[in-house]
C-alpha cells in the first residue's frame, strides 16, 4: 500500500536537500509558520509576504519563506521557497507569488531562520486576486504580532523548541511603520553535514537488471540489511533509519524500478513479483543470501513475495505496513477510493510522469495478490508491524502474523502508516531490538 506523508512541519527538512552528497545545517534554525484553508480560493492567484530585517549578521545568515499546498493528509503540491539574501538593516518585504491549484484544501507559509544574529519579522500576509485583479487580504490572526501578548508567536506553529541561545520577544518598531514587530535573537549557531540519502554519490552505485537500472546506496558493515521502500517513495524515506541501522549492520538501500533515481524508460505493467526478481538478481551480483529485509508498505509486499519464492535469500524478515490483497478487508476503504479517483485523473493525461504514476497506481489498485496458505511456507525468523491507526486494518496485520510460523506481531500505539518518519526513535529501535535478540536465538 502506498507509503503516505502526513501533515508534518519537519517536511521543512525535507526541502533543504540538494543534489550534493552532503547538506550543510545549521544548528541553529527556527521556523514559525500557519495554516490556511484555501479552498475556496481554487485556482486564484496569491501573495504570501513577510517584512523582514536583520542585523549583526555573519555568514551564517539565512533567512527563507516557503509555502506549501496539501490536496489531502496524503497528497502534497510542489513546495515554494524564496530567501532574503538583503545585507543591509533596512526593513524589506519579501514575497511568493503563485496560484492555487485547483483541488488544493490547505495552505502552509512558513519563515525559517538561522545564524547568529537579529532578525525582525512583521505583517505576515497571504492575499488573494478578485475579479477587479485587485490583492485582497485574507487575515491571519496575529500576522501583524500587535496582540501577542506574553506569547510572541500565540496561534503558530513552531519548531519543538527554541534553539540553545536564543531567544523570541516582540520589540517596537523605531522606522515609520510603528507599532510591534518580532524579533527572534539567535546565537551559538555552528555547522553540521548531513549525508543526502538517496543522492549520495560515494554511497550509490547502479546495477542493470532485467533491462532496468537499479539505483542503491551501501552504508556500514557487518551483517548485510536490505531496505525496501513503499510506493512513490525512495532511499531517502528511510533517511531517518539508515544512520543509525548502519552503525550495527550492512545497510544496502534500493530505489526499486520506476522509483528515485532507479532508471526504468519501459511502459510494461509493474508487480511486486518483478520486484522481487529485481532484488534476487541484485543480490546475486553482490554474492549476498541469507540477508536480513526490511520492507515498509510496498517494500514489505515484496518482502514478502522474496520470503515465499526465494527462502534461500531472506534470513531476518520485518515488514511494516504490508498487506496480501489491495481489498477492503486489508485496506481502509477510504484509502481505496482515493486510490481510484488518483487512477482515474492520471490515465486522462499523456505526460511522461503521469504515465509512470500511472503503472505505480495501477500495481497499487491490483496486487499484491499473496495466497494467505503460502505464508505458511516462510522459514524466515519474522516481525511484523503496524500502526494503531494504519491505513492497513489491524485485522489484516494480525492475519499475516498468524500464518507466519513463529512471527512476531507489534502494533505500535497511536502511531499511523508513517510510524517509521514520525516516530524513528521507537521504529529503529523496535527493529533492532528484534534483529539483535534474533541473532542471539541463532
Amino acid at each position: 500500500m502506498r507509503a503516505i506523508r502526513l501533515n508534518l512541519f519537519v517536511i521543512l527538512t525535507i526541502f533543504t536537500l540538494s543534489a550534493f552528497a552532503q547538506t550543510k545545517v545549521i544548528s541553529n534554525s527556527f521556523y514559525f509558520g500557519t495554516i490556511l484553508n484555501i479552498e475556496k480560493f481554487a485556482g486564484k492567484e496569491f501573495r504570501y509576504s513577510l517584512d523582514l530585517k536583520s542585523t549583526e549578521t555573519d555568514s551564517l545568515k539565512n533567512i527563507l519563506i516557503q509555502t506549501r499546498q496539501v490536496i489531502n493528509k496524503d497528497e502534497f503540491l510542489e513546495a515554494h521557497s524564496k530567501k532574503d539574501f538583503v545585507k543591509d538593516t533596512l526593513w524589506h518585504q519579501i514575497n511568493i507569488i503563485r496560484k492555487i491549484n485547483l483541488k488544493a484544501k490547505e495552505m502552509w507559509l512558513y519563515a525559517t531562520f538561522e545564524g547568529n544574529g537579529n532578525f525582525f519579522a512583521d505583517n505576515l500576509k497571504f492575499e488573494v486576486k478578485n475579479e477587479d485583479n485587485n490583492w485582497v487580504n485574507i487575515p491571519i490572526k496575529n500576522g501583524d504580532f500587535e496582540n501577542n501578548g506574553d506569547n510572541p508567536l500565540k496561534g503558530f506553529l513552531t519548531s519543538q523548541k527554541i534553539p540553545e541561545g536564543s531567544t523570541i520577544s516582540l520589540q517596537n518598531r523605531t522606522d515609520s511603520i510603528k507599532g510591534k514587530a518580532l524579533l527572534i535573537k539567535t546565537t551559538k549557531a555552528t555547522i553540521g553535514w548531513k549525508t543526502n540519502y538517496g543522492s549520495n554519490k560515494p554511497g550509490g552505485k547502479y546495477y542493470n537488471v532485467n533491462g532496468i537500472k537499479i539505483y542503491y546506496e551501501t552504508y556500514g558493515n557487518g551483517e548485510p540489511l536490505l531496505l525496501l521502500h513503499g510506493n512513490g517513495q525512495s532511499i531517502v524515506d528511510f533517511t531517518k533509519q539508515i544512520p543509525i541501522l548502519a552503525k550495527h549492520y550492512r545497510v544496502i538501500a534500493v530505489d526499486t524500478r520506476a522509483h528515485g533515481k532507479s532508471i526504468d524508460n519501459s511502459i510494461a505493467k509493474l508487480s511486486y513479483d518483478i520486484f522481487a526478481s529485481d532484488m534476487k538478481v541484485l543480490l546475486d551480483s553482490l554474492n549476498l543470501k541469507k540477508i536480513n529485509i526490511l520492507g515498509w508498505s510496498d517494500g514489505g509486499n515484496t518482502a514478502l513475495i522474496m520470503a515465499i519464492k526465494y527462502p534461500e535469500y531472506v534470513g531476518k524478515l520485518i515488514v511494516m505496513g504490508a498487506n496480501l490483497n489491495p481489498t477492503e478487508n486489508a485496506v481502509e476503504k477510504s484509502i481505496l477510493n482515493q486510490l481510484k479517483k488518483d487512477l482515474k485523473m492520471l490515465q486522462q493525461k499523456n505526460d511522461a510522469e503521469s504515465k509512470q504514476m500511472t503503472r505505480l497506481l495501477f500495481m497499487l489498485s491490483t496486487e499484491p495478490n499473496i495466497n494467505v496458505d503460502d505464508l505458511h511456507t516462510v522459514t524466515s525468523k519474522t516481525l511484523v508491524l503496524a500502526g494503531e491507526k494504519d491505513v492497513i486494518k489491524a485485522e489484516h496485520t494480525k492475519l499475516i502474523a498468524s500464518n507466519i510460523s513463529g512471527s512476531q506481531l507489534i502494533i505500535f500505539k497511536k502511531e499511523t502508516h508513517m510510524v517509521p518518519n514520525e516516530n524513528p526513535a521507537l521504529f529503529n529501535e523496535t527493529v533492532l531490538n528484534f534483529l539483535k535478540q534474533a541473532e542471539v536465538k541463532n
